[in-house]
C-alpha cells in the first residue's frame, strides 16, 4: 500500500496478452479501489530522443498494466469496475503512415502533441478539448491467449471513447481472481480510431473494482455512462459486431424492462444509437447506446 491509501500497481508490471496463465502483480479485494499506471500503446519508444517508427519493436504494442487479482472473483461472476479517474501526461504521441488504418496517406508520419489547459495543440491553430479514456481493459479469457490488440467478449482492446471517468464497465470473470489489466490510454480519440491511434498517453487511472455473483442479466462488456447504456461485440466483420452489439441491447431491455421482444426492437429502431468503435484492430469493434430511464429500465447497478 502507498501514501494514498489504495494499492499501486506499476507501470512496469505490463503484458501484451490476456492469459489465463499469467501471473498476477497484486492481489485484492471487491469493493477495493486501485490505481494503474499506464504506459502508452508504443511503451514509450515514440518520444523526443526518436520519432522514427521503422526501429518500432511491435512486440511491445499494446502494454496492459497488471493484472490484478481480486480474490473473491470466480468464473461466472461479473467485475464491476467504476473508472473514478483517469489522469494523463502533458504530450502524447500518434503515428499515420501508409497501409494503417483507412486512409491513403504517402509514407510514415509520426508526431507529439502537447495538452495545455485542457486542450491538445494540434498543427493550424487548431486545438481540440481532451477527452481522457481506456482504450485497453479487460479480464482474461477463460483459456489461450488474447492479444492486447484485440477486443473480445474479455474485453480488452475496446476502444470506446465513452470509457472515461464517471463510466462504470461490467466484465465477465472467466477464470479465479478474473486479472484484470488496463492501459493503452487516449487523451481523445474519435468513433472508428480510423488512422490506427489516438492520441496516445501515459498516465494513470483509478478504478473500484466489485465482484457482484449471480448477475446473467448483464451483456458483458458492457458500459453505463451517466447518460447511456453501451452494449458492444467484436469480430472481424462489422455485419456479425454490428448485429450481435444491437441484439445484446434488445436482450437488456427485456430483461430489465416491461417492453417484449417487438416493442423493444420498435424503440431501439427510434432511440438506439448503433455506432462503430473501432475499425482498426484485429478485430473491428461495434456498439448500440441507449438513453438511460427511457424505457423504465429497473437495472440494478
Amino acid at each position: 500500500m502507498e501514501e494514498t491509501g489504495m494499492q499501486i500497481i506499476k507501470r512496469e508490471n505490463v503484458h501484451f496478452a490476456f492469459d489465463p496463465a499469467q501471473t498476477p502483480r497484486a492481489w485484492g479485494h471487491s469493493g477495493e479501489t486501485f490505481l494503474f499506471q499506464c504506459q502508452d500503446c508504443y511503451c514509450g519508444q515514440l518520444n523526443e530522443d526518436g520519432m522514427d517508427f521503422s526501429r518500432m519493436d511491435m512486440s511491445r504494442n499494446n502494454p496492459a498494466t497488471g493484472p490484478l487479482y481480486i480474490e473473491e472473483a470466480a468464473p461466472g461472476d461479473v467485475l464491476r469496475v467504476e473508472i473514478l479517474d483517469i489522469d494523463i501526461a502533458s504530450e502524447g504521441a500518434m503515428c499515420a503512415r501508409d497501409g494503417a488504418g483507412i486512409y491513403q496517406i504517402e509514407g510514415c508520419h509520426c508526431r507529439r502533441f502537447p495538452v495545455e489547459q485542457g486542450e491538445i495543440v494540434f498543427d493550424k491553430g487548431v486545438r481540440l478539448p481532451v477527452r481522457p479514456m481506456i482504450g485497453v481493459i479487460g479480464t482474461a479469457p477463460a483459456q489461450g491467449k488474447v492479444s492486447a490488440t484485440r477486443p473480445g467478449e474479455h474485453g480488452g482492446n475496446l476502444d470506446i471513447r465513452e470509457l472515461n471517468r464517471g463510466t462504470t464497465l461490467y466484465l465477465p470473470v472467466n477464470v479465479p481472481g478474473a486479472l484484470l489489466s488496463m492501459g493503452d490510454l487516449h487523451a481523445l480519440q474519435g468513433d472508428g480510431e480510423t488512422v490506427i491511434c489516438a492520441l496516445e498517453m501515459e498516465g494513470q487511472v483509478v478504478v473500484r473494482v466489485d465482484v457482484l455473483k449471480g448477475r446473467r442479466d448483464i451483456p458483458t462488456p458492457f458500459l453505463v455512462t451517466e447518460t447511456h447504456y453501451i452494449t458492444t461485440a467484436a469480430d472481424p466483420s462489422l455485419d456479425v459486431c454490428s448485429v450481435e452489439a444491437a441484439r445484446k441491447m434488445h436482450r437488456f431491455l427485456q430483461d430489465h424492462s416491461e417492453l417484449d421482444d417487438a416493442q423493444a426492437g420498435l424503440l431501439l429502431s427510434l432511440a438506439g444509437d448503433l455506432r462503430i468503435s473501432q475499425v482498426v484492430n484485429p478485430a473491428k469493434g461495434c456498439m448500440m447506446t441507449f438513453p438511460r430511464g427511457l424505457a423504465g429500465e429497473h437495472f440494478e447497478r
